[in-house]
């Protein structure tokens, strides 16, 4: 890391701290754009399923999406191909692009369609936690007077930075959305739901446990609180005698109250130990 330049060194809290993708495609990048003195830069989340190149980029204050195949087909599919980096002068002398690949091409319709015109480029994979992963590709165009080799050794610096900042945000992003959905698919339905821990502490509930309760606990009082503290009416019942059985044979009762049938199901380690028990509650 010590070929960062100061500058960049400003960029890294900052970077590493960002947890939403979005803002690592458009701010992040536009950050880096204007340290490395470049027109334009893009950053490219690598798609493995489709394998696909895709970003967004601001356009009249909207986000755009960009999608390219990985292939030879185009500078950034080829760094995502090859995983090599692409330092280039001129995008259209053929000369250069040949001596780097026979098969390298450059795809001229962006620039047909837009009316603008590609010189130096600089493009670089952008490496994953483990050997030989890759999460994306960085590309910045056209520098006054090209890219320098102390652009580019700070730059091969700087991805690895970005490529820990991106696995990041895809994790936070698809932990919310599980969350999200988790939470849309309890509240909607009609029975009750609660996850205990093996010491019958609440780890969550619907809002069934809530008017249980009478409405004297919010969902989020719940959480960590030993179950039968907050219900101490069902304490001693035959639930709790069947979700010790539960506890102690791994396998799944249900108990039968007054008004309530519920159903106590063991969700299981790798070593059949009870981990959590869910609690179904439903009216009779």
């Amino acid at each position: 890391m010590e070929r960062i330049g100061k500058e960049f060194l400003s960029l890294l809290d900052y970077i590493l701290s960002t947890l939403v993708v979005d803002e690592l495609l458009t701010t992040v990048v536009q950050e880096i754009r204007g340290i490395l003195g470049a027109d334009r830069s893009t950053l490219y989340l690598l798609d493995s399923k489709s394998q696909t190149l895709n970003s967004k980029v601001l356009q009249a204050e909207n986000l755009v999406d960009i999608r390219i195949p990985v292939s030879k087909k185009s500078l950034a599919g080829f760094s995502a191909q090859t995983q090599k980096i692409l330092h280039i002068q001129d995008a259209y002398d053929q000369e250069e692009l040949r001596a780097i690949d026979p098969d390298l091409v450059f795809d001229k319709s962006w620039d047909e369609k837009s009316g603008y015109r590609t010189r130096s480029v600089l493009v670089i994979p952008i490496p994953g936690k483990t050997k030989g992963q890759l999460v994306g590709v960085f590309q910045a165009l056209n520098k006054p007077g090209g890219f320098s080799a102390d652009d580019l050794a700070a730059m091969q610096d700087l991805v690895y930075l970005l490529g820990m900042a991106i696995q990041n945000a895809l994790l936070y992003q698809a932990i919310e959305e599980e969350k999200k959905l988790r939470e849309y698919i309890i509240n909607d339905i009609e029975e009750g739901i609660c996850i205990l821990n093996p010491s019958k502490q609440i780890l969550s509930a619907n809002y069934f446990l809530e008017v249980m309760s009478g409405r004297q606990y919010t969902l989020d009082q719940m959480e960590g609180k030993p179950f039968f503290d907050l219900f101490p009416s069902l304490a001693e019942t035959q639930l709790e005698e069947k979700m010790d059985e539960v506890l102690r044979d791994g396998f799944s009762k249900t108990a039968l109250l007054a008004v309530l049938a519920v159903k106590i199901v063991p969700y299981l380690d790798d070593l059949a130990n009870v981990k959590k028990l869910i609690l179904i509650f439903s009216r009779m």
